[in-house]
Protein backbone atom coordinates (compact mmCIF):
# COMPACT_ATOMS: atom_id res chain seq x y z
CA UNK A 1 0.00 0.00 0.00
CA UNK A 2 1.53 3.67 -0.77
CA UNK A 3 2.45 5.57 1.95
CA UNK A 4 2.57 9.35 2.33
CA UNK A 5 5.66 11.24 3.79
CA UNK A 6 6.36 14.86 4.48
CA UNK A 7 10.22 15.94 4.30
CA UNK A 8 10.74 19.34 5.85
CA UNK A 9 13.75 21.15 4.95
CA UNK A 10 15.14 23.72 7.08
CA UNK A 11 16.12 27.26 5.81
CA UNK A 12 17.54 26.13 2.35
CA UNK A 13 18.68 29.56 1.06
CA UNK A 14 20.90 29.89 3.97
CA UNK A 15 22.26 26.36 4.86
CA UNK A 16 22.67 24.74 1.47
CA UNK A 17 26.41 24.67 0.77
CA UNK A 18 27.76 23.09 -2.28
CA UNK A 19 24.24 20.90 -2.95
CA UNK A 20 23.59 19.75 1.03
CA UNK A 21 20.07 20.62 1.15
CA UNK A 22 19.67 17.76 -1.42
CA UNK A 23 19.66 15.06 1.21
CA UNK A 24 15.73 16.17 0.79
CA UNK A 25 15.29 15.09 -2.94
CA UNK A 26 17.41 12.10 -2.34
CA UNK A 27 15.21 10.38 0.45
CA UNK A 28 12.23 11.49 -1.41
CA UNK A 29 13.49 9.12 -4.99
CA UNK A 30 14.10 6.74 -2.11
CA UNK A 31 10.97 6.18 -0.81
CA UNK A 32 9.19 6.82 -4.22
CA UNK A 33 11.14 4.25 -5.95
CA UNK A 34 10.01 2.19 -3.27
CA UNK A 35 6.53 2.42 -4.24
CA UNK A 36 5.55 5.41 -1.82
CA UNK A 37 5.03 8.89 -2.04
CA UNK A 38 7.23 12.24 -0.44
CA UNK A 39 6.46 16.06 -0.46
CA UNK A 40 9.70 18.42 0.08
CA UNK A 41 7.97 21.25 2.25
CA UNK A 42 10.95 24.52 2.55
CA UNK A 43 11.05 26.03 5.88
CA UNK A 44 11.82 29.64 5.86
CA UNK A 45 9.95 29.99 9.07
CA UNK A 46 7.44 28.75 11.85
CA UNK A 47 4.82 29.91 9.25
CA UNK A 48 5.55 27.22 6.54
CA UNK A 49 6.05 24.69 8.70
CA UNK A 50 2.85 21.60 8.79
CA UNK A 51 2.21 20.70 11.97
CA UNK A 52 3.76 16.63 11.75
CA UNK A 53 6.72 15.66 9.25
CA UNK A 54 8.34 12.32 8.62
CA UNK A 55 11.87 13.84 8.27
CA UNK A 56 13.61 17.09 8.91
CA UNK A 57 16.65 18.10 6.87
CA UNK A 58 18.99 20.56 7.75
CA UNK A 59 22.18 21.56 4.76
CA UNK A 60 25.33 22.93 5.88
CA UNK A 61 26.56 26.64 5.38
CA UNK A 62 29.75 29.34 5.35
CA UNK A 63 30.89 30.55 9.10
CA UNK A 64 29.41 33.72 8.18
CA UNK A 65 26.21 31.98 8.28
CA UNK A 66 26.31 30.79 12.15
CA UNK A 67 24.60 34.01 13.13
CA UNK A 68 21.62 34.63 10.92
CA UNK A 69 21.14 30.78 11.12
CA UNK A 70 21.07 30.49 14.80
CA UNK A 71 18.94 33.66 14.60
CA UNK A 72 16.18 32.20 12.43
CA UNK A 73 16.33 28.60 14.24
CA UNK A 74 15.51 30.38 17.73
CA UNK A 75 12.30 30.74 16.20
CA UNK A 76 11.66 27.29 15.07
CA UNK A 77 12.83 25.61 18.38
CA UNK A 78 9.50 24.99 19.54
CA UNK A 79 8.36 23.52 16.39
CA UNK A 80 11.79 21.21 16.40
CA UNK A 81 10.26 20.46 20.04
CA UNK A 82 7.35 19.09 18.67
CA UNK A 83 8.75 17.46 16.10
CA UNK A 84 11.40 15.15 17.92
CA UNK A 85 8.51 14.01 20.28
CA UNK A 86 6.09 13.12 16.99
CA UNK A 87 9.36 10.64 16.53
CA UNK A 88 10.67 12.75 13.14
CA UNK A 89 13.53 11.80 11.54
CA UNK A 90 16.26 14.20 11.20
CA UNK A 91 19.05 14.31 8.79
CA UNK A 92 21.72 17.18 9.37
CA UNK A 93 25.33 18.34 7.41
CA UNK A 94 28.09 19.87 8.65
CA UNK A 95 27.30 23.25 9.80
CA UNK A 96 23.22 22.41 9.98
CA UNK A 97 24.61 19.51 12.45
CA UNK A 98 26.53 22.02 14.30
CA UNK A 99 23.50 24.45 14.68
CA UNK A 100 20.95 21.52 15.75
CA UNK A 101 24.02 20.38 18.31
CA UNK A 102 23.81 21.58 22.51
CA UNK A 103 26.13 24.47 21.51
CA UNK A 104 28.31 25.99 19.53
CA UNK A 105 31.83 27.69 19.99
CA UNK A 106 32.76 30.13 17.23
CA UNK A 107 36.19 30.60 16.07
CA UNK A 108 36.46 33.91 17.96
CA UNK A 109 35.05 31.69 21.54
CA UNK A 110 31.43 32.98 21.11
CA UNK A 111 29.03 30.21 22.67
CA UNK A 112 25.84 30.37 20.56
CA UNK A 113 23.05 27.97 22.38
CA UNK A 114 21.75 25.07 19.83
CA UNK A 115 18.80 23.86 18.99
CA UNK A 116 19.42 20.64 20.79
CA UNK A 117 17.89 18.47 18.53
CA UNK A 118 21.75 16.45 18.58
CA UNK A 119 23.31 15.47 21.27
CA UNK A 120 26.59 16.93 20.34
CA UNK A 121 28.77 19.91 20.69
CA UNK A 122 30.66 21.86 17.96
CA UNK A 123 33.84 23.56 18.81
CA UNK A 124 35.07 25.69 15.92
CA UNK A 125 38.24 27.16 17.41
CA UNK A 126 40.50 24.20 16.01
CA UNK A 127 42.15 23.92 12.78
CA UNK A 128 40.08 23.45 9.36
CA UNK A 129 40.83 20.34 7.03
CA UNK A 130 39.53 20.01 3.40
CA UNK A 131 39.89 16.81 1.28
CA UNK A 132 38.58 13.58 0.16
CA UNK A 133 37.97 10.69 2.76
CA UNK A 134 37.23 7.47 3.22
CA UNK A 135 36.41 4.67 5.84
CA UNK A 136 34.03 2.08 7.47
CA UNK A 137 30.54 2.99 8.44
CA UNK A 138 28.65 1.90 11.18
CA UNK A 139 27.95 -1.36 9.51
CA UNK A 140 30.79 -1.95 8.10
CA UNK A 141 30.65 -0.31 4.67
CA UNK A 142 32.78 1.63 2.24
CA UNK A 143 31.84 5.38 2.36
CA UNK A 144 33.67 7.63 1.16
CA UNK A 145 33.20 12.26 0.51
CA UNK A 146 34.80 15.70 0.62
CA UNK A 147 35.18 16.68 3.88
CA UNK A 148 35.57 20.69 4.54
CA UNK A 149 35.40 20.95 8.38
CA UNK A 150 36.25 23.47 10.85
CA UNK A 151 37.02 21.88 14.25
CA UNK A 152 35.68 19.11 16.18
CA UNK A 153 32.44 17.95 17.37
CA UNK A 154 31.47 15.71 20.40
CA UNK A 155 29.27 13.12 20.27
CA UNK A 156 26.98 12.91 23.98
CA UNK A 157 25.00 10.02 22.78
CA UNK A 158 24.63 7.34 20.01
CA UNK A 159 27.76 5.98 18.05
CA UNK A 160 30.15 7.96 15.01
CA UNK A 161 28.78 7.20 11.29
CA UNK A 162 32.29 6.57 9.56
CA UNK A 163 35.35 5.19 11.16
CA UNK A 164 38.30 6.90 8.61
CA UNK A 165 40.75 5.36 7.21
CA UNK A 166 44.40 7.07 7.75
CA UNK A 167 43.15 10.21 8.52
CA UNK A 168 45.35 13.50 7.90
CA UNK A 169 46.82 14.84 11.44
CA UNK A 170 44.42 16.90 12.72
CA UNK A 171 41.51 15.07 11.58
CA UNK A 172 39.34 12.96 14.05
CA UNK A 173 39.20 9.37 13.06
CA UNK A 174 35.50 9.82 14.18
CA UNK A 175 33.02 11.57 11.47
CA UNK A 176 29.40 11.58 11.52
CA UNK A 177 27.00 10.61 14.29
CA UNK A 178 24.28 7.85 13.96
CA UNK A 179 21.54 7.74 16.76
CA UNK A 180 18.07 7.08 17.20
CA UNK A 181 15.99 9.04 14.03
CA UNK A 182 19.52 10.80 14.03
CA UNK A 183 21.79 11.19 11.44
CA UNK A 184 24.49 13.69 11.23
CA UNK A 185 27.77 13.47 8.81
CA UNK A 186 30.45 16.65 7.87
CA UNK A 187 30.92 14.96 4.59
CA UNK A 188 29.90 18.14 1.96
CA UNK A 189 27.26 18.65 -0.60
CA UNK A 190 25.11 15.72 -1.07
CA UNK A 191 26.44 12.98 0.97
CA UNK A 192 23.19 10.65 0.88
CA UNK A 193 24.31 10.72 -3.56
CA UNK A 194 28.04 9.19 -2.94
CA UNK A 195 26.77 6.94 -0.04
CA UNK A 196 23.43 5.61 -1.01
CA UNK A 197 23.50 2.69 1.82
CA UNK A 198 23.04 5.72 3.90
CA UNK A 199 19.63 6.80 2.14
CA UNK A 200 18.05 3.70 2.35
CA UNK A 201 19.13 3.31 6.30
CA UNK A 202 16.96 6.42 6.77
CA UNK A 203 14.04 4.92 4.03
CA UNK A 204 13.98 2.10 6.09
CA UNK A 205 13.74 3.45 9.63
CA UNK A 206 11.02 5.75 8.34
CA UNK A 207 9.18 2.79 7.13
CA UNK A 208 10.04 0.41 10.00
CA UNK A 209 8.06 3.47 12.14
CA UNK A 210 4.63 2.08 10.35
CA UNK A 211 5.71 -1.33 10.01
CA UNK A 212 6.65 -1.43 6.69
CA UNK A 213 9.69 -3.41 4.76
CA UNK A 214 11.57 -1.49 2.39
CA UNK A 215 11.09 -2.57 -1.49
CA UNK A 216 14.78 -2.57 -2.67
CA UNK A 217 14.55 -2.67 -6.40
CA UNK A 218 16.36 -1.83 -9.70
CA UNK A 219 16.65 1.87 -9.31
CA UNK A 220 18.45 1.17 -5.87
CA UNK A 221 20.97 -1.39 -7.31
CA UNK A 222 21.95 0.53 -9.79
CA UNK A 223 22.42 4.13 -7.81
CA UNK A 224 24.78 1.78 -5.68
CA UNK A 225 26.41 0.33 -8.59
CA UNK A 226 27.33 4.11 -9.68
CA UNK A 227 27.89 5.38 -6.56
CA UNK A 228 30.70 2.57 -5.71
CA UNK A 229 32.45 3.60 -8.54
CA UNK A 230 32.69 7.01 -7.44
CA UNK A 231 33.64 5.85 -3.65
CA UNK A 232 36.32 3.69 -5.53
CA UNK A 233 38.01 6.29 -7.47
CA UNK A 234 38.50 8.40 -3.78
CA UNK A 235 39.56 5.46 -2.58
CA UNK A 236 42.11 4.97 -5.11
CA UNK A 237 43.33 8.79 -5.05
CA UNK A 238 43.83 8.69 -1.35
CA UNK A 239 46.44 5.56 -1.95
CA UNK A 240 44.12 2.72 -0.01
CA UNK A 241 44.36 -0.66 -1.39
CA UNK A 242 40.96 -1.31 -1.47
Amino acid sequence: MTQWFTIARVLPKRLGLNGSSASAEIVAMTLRQMGHEASIVDIHGPQDAPSTVDIVTVGSGSTSQIGPAATELIGLVRLFQNWKLSRAHWIAVGMGWDLLGETLITAGGDVVPGAGVFPSRADHRTGRFAGEVHGLDYRGRESAGYINQIGTTEILEGQSLVTLESPPEGLPVAEGMRGENLFATRLGGPALALNPHWALDIASDVLASRGLEPEIGEFHQRVEAAAGQARSRIIRRLGSAR
